[in-house]
């Protein structure tokens, strides 16, 4: 049975173009579009998606609050954030409160494809992907902690040359294309604790 996707977004337009991405990419079908928290919720537990694509601002919520609405109404849901805020701090606040995946909007509809396909594996049996060294997760923990790869170097007595070698690896074995999905994609897999 294919992976079901709701998507939330106050945008409509945007949420319609989500939707068609998850039809064309084929092996998912869309549960749902809901534009407000109350719909979300509602959507959720009516659908019951596999997969749910949640802006994090939406008029009367905050994102962990709606967040935590959404996996009580549908408990087996990956919630993906697919949203316009790039900072740290509401990177971190969303993954504590339990999503799978955050994606910023200014990145292409393929980062969006490829949160989709990996939350359909975690819905199914692990795919292998090479596993980070201890050095690698080292090296991401500090980045986790907000250091920067020149302080990481310091820190560790290495080149910043061979910080970035260490960070570049990790992210390509996590399949991320920058510092905020990789760390997600980290903390996703517990890889961070």
């Amino acid at each position: 049975m294919s992976p079901s996707v709701a998507i939330v977004d106050d945008h409509f337009l945007f949420a319609e173009a989500l939707a068609g991405a998850v039809r064309e990419i084929g092996g998912h079908e869309v549960a749902g579009i809901a534009v407000t928290g109350a719909q979300a919720v509602s959507l959720c537990r009516e659908r019951q998606p596999d997969i749910v694509l949640l802006d994090l601002h939406l008029p009367g919520y905050k994102g962990e609050e709606l967040i935590a609405r959404v996996r009580s109404a549908a408990p087996r849901a990956k919630v993906i954030i697919v949203t316009s805020d790039t900072t740290e701090a509401s990177l971190a606040r969303a993954m504590q409160a339990g999503a799978s995946a955050y994606i910023t909007k200014d990145r292409a509809i393929d980062d969006v494809v490829r949160a989709l396909r990996e939350a359909a594996t975690q819905l199914g049996p692990r795919e292998a992907r090479p596993a980070l060294t201890d050095r690698e997760l080292e090296i991401l923990r500090y980045l986790d902690r907000g250091r920067d790869p020149k302080a990481i170097a310091a820190e560790l007595g290495l080149s910043v040359h061979t910080v970035r070698t260490h960070l570049q690896n990790a992210f390509e074995k996590l399949g991320a294309r920058s510092q905020i999905e990789a760390l997600s994609l980290a903390r996703q897999r517990s890889l961070l604790r």
